[in-house]
């Protein structure tokens, strides 16, 4: 598995296209594993790339805020794509998770069996 990790100690993933039930599993199992390997302060998602996000994909964000809490680090999701937003607003997770519209640097992208590096 490639290191995603910036120079800083951020832990920076791409998620996508998808953030439903269908992959939650398996994406779960990717974001604990990196987490694992990886020791820094900051956790960042870009979520740019998500065009279908169901309640598995929320119960998904709040479960990676709640494991880099216990890690002493925090969540930011950058980028949300306009169906994540729109998923955050239905469950009133908007202020909660706190979603930032801007870029902050190259992410790795994690797809649902695999974790690798955007050129």
């Amino acid at each position: 598995m490639p290191d995603p990790s910036d120079a800083d100690g951020t832990l920076s993933l791409t998620l996508g296209p998808e953030l439903t039930i269908a992959q939650a599993a398996d994406t779960h199992g990717i974001l604990l594993a990196a987490m694992k390997q990886w020791g820094g302060p900051l956790i960042t998602l870009e979520l740019s790339a998500v065009s279908d996000c169901d309640s598995a994909g929320i119960q998904l964000l709040l479960a990676t805020r709640r494991s880099a809490m216990e890690r002493g680090a925090q969540l930011e999701l950058l980028q949300p794509s306009a169906v994540v937003l729109s998923a955050l607003q239905c469950y009133g997770l908007d202020v909660q998770l706190n979603p930032i519209r801007r870029a902050r640097g190259p992410a790795a992208s994690l797809a649902p069996t695999t974790v690798s590096e955007d050129a």
